[in-house]
């Protein structure tokens, strides 16, 4: 089984977009959505023939795989491995944009108080515009960011972008304090997590 996809001759890269969930536990879930250009309609025909769209899918699952394989990310000194658990693709309405959506998890153990998540990344030039959000667990405390992404922190979420042509990659890391209470929507306010 090659692990070229044939889309790579089809559409075109535009835009990407990451979410990451951050849990007090330590799990950390991924989604993650690259956005193409697809004037020929490749994906639309791949969405009409189930056997081809499975293909399709598995090609694009270990292509990811092997990516994350090669980054580096640790998480308070531990290295931590990226697992692709889902992948679909998505028309974006009437039009010839496309989304390919990734479900990915990794975990560490988080420690009360401080953390550090780092992760080491191939350096290059951004081919398109991204954007990534971090969302921790209520009330964490952002203490360092060190990206070359630009980023703007908003209490307890961290919101990094790049724009095409933008230097990225390279080594990052986010050092944040985990609170000792968790949030509790049923009440509105925080509680103190038992011991």
């Amino acid at each position: 089984m090659s692990l070229y996809s044939e889309s790579e001759d089809f559409v075109e890269p535009i835009h990407a977009e990451s979410f990451f969930s951050v849990a007090a536990s330590g799990e950390i879930h991924e989604r993650l959505c690259f956005e193409y250009i697809d004037i020929e309609g490749y994906y639309r025909q791949v969405l009409q023939d189930e056997g081809r769209l499975e293909e399709e899918i598995r090609k694009l699952a270990t292509n990811m795989q092997f990516f994350l394989d090669e980054e580096r990310v640790e998480i308070n000194g531990e290295r931590v491995k990226s697992i692709v658990r889902y992948v679909d693709i998505f028309l974006k309405g009437v039009s010839n944009v496309v989304a390919v959506v990734y479900l990915i998890d990794f975990a560490g153990v988080m420690r009360p108080g401080g953390n550090i998540i780092q992760t080491w990344l191939e350096e290059e030039v951004a081919p398109y515009d991204f954007e990534i959000i971090w969302r921790f667990p209520s009330g964490t405390q952002i203490v360092e960011i060190d990206s070359k992404l630009t980023f703007e922190i908003h209490g307890d979420f961290v919101v990094l972008w790049a724009v095409e042509g933008d230097e990225v990659g390279g080594y990052e890391s986010m050092e944040f304090l985990i609170p000792e209470s968790r949030l509790d929507t049923r009440t509105g306010r925080s509680r103190e997590v038992a011991k």
